[in-house]
């Protein structure tokens, strides 16, 4: 039997949405290593990621199967890779991190400057991965040139950031350093394996190894955190959280 075919009735069952829980069922690791196999994956996964989910973030597997014509195993484990919503990302975070990680050392970076669930996203999926995560937190100075709304002070927001590492126990596996670009020690240092980011900053990833390459170092493996819906289904956003919209866990404001 194709290892594509066992979406099934009795086997992985998928209603509406994804049920978080099909990473449970014995033959969701084929179905994963199947679907990575597959020529067109990272191309698909590249459409989803800047055309699908900015319009339509609430497609179901169904309907991702049928625009793009793939198996519907290929829509299922795209969605569940690169989306999750809030009360899904709190259960995940719950679980213990697997004891043995993909890689050594990797790196994220970011301004933090309202900590919301999509940067537990992206958090979560680097101490998941890495044993080792170097944070790159912008400079007062890049950060105003980068934001359109006004930042907290460098100072606070490192604070902020090391309570939120020391409330999920991530503290001592991490290591924050001061970035005055957007690419940071991305792009010079020799011992990282891999660069975390979220679906709509995947883009930088590849300068990043465009760079690397330039200075004759590997280029980082590329791990995409999941988008975290808010409860009216749109991303959660710093923007979206200023401008009074929704909370940082995603709950819409009346």
């Amino acid at each position: 039997m194709n290892n594509m075919d066992y979406i099934k009735k009795g086997n992985l069952k998928i209603d509406k949405q994804i049920d978080r829980r099909i990473c449970e069922n014995e033959l969701w690791d084929i179905l994963v290593e199947t679907v990575h196999s597959l020529t067109m994956y990272s191309h698909h996964k590249a459409y989803l990621i800047e055309k699908i989910l900015p319009e339509n973030p609430l497609i179901t597997p169904r309907e991702l199967s049928n625009l793009l014509s793939i198996p519907l195993g290929e829509a299922i484990v795209l969605l569940y890779e690169i989306r999750i919503t809030a009360k899904e990302l709190e259960e995940e975070i719950k679980k213990p991190l697997p004891e043995n990680k993909k890689y050594s050392k990797v790196v994220l970076g970011g301004t933090f400057n309202e900590i919301h669930y999509g940067h537990l996203s992206l958090l979560w999926t680097a101490f998941k991965n890495g044993e080792k995560v170097l944070i790159g937190l912008t400079s007062d100075e890049f950060a105003k040139n980068l934001k359109g709304h006004s930042i907290k002070q460098y100072s606070e927001r490192l604070k902020d950031l090391k309570e939120t590492l020391k409330k999920y126990n991530w503290l001592e596996f991490s290591e924050i350093v001061t970035i005055n670009d957007a690419y940071g020690p991305s792009i010079i240092d020799p011992t990282l394996d891999a660069v975390i980011v979220s679906p709509f900053t995947a883009g930088i990833a590849n300068e990043i190894n465009r760079l690397r390459i330039e200075k004759l170092l590997k280029p980082l493996e590329i791990e995409i955190c999941p988008l975290v819906l808010a409860e009216d289904g749109k991303p959660i956003s710093s923007t979206r959280i200023i401008s009074g919209e929704i909370t940082f866990d995603g709950k819409i404001i009346k």
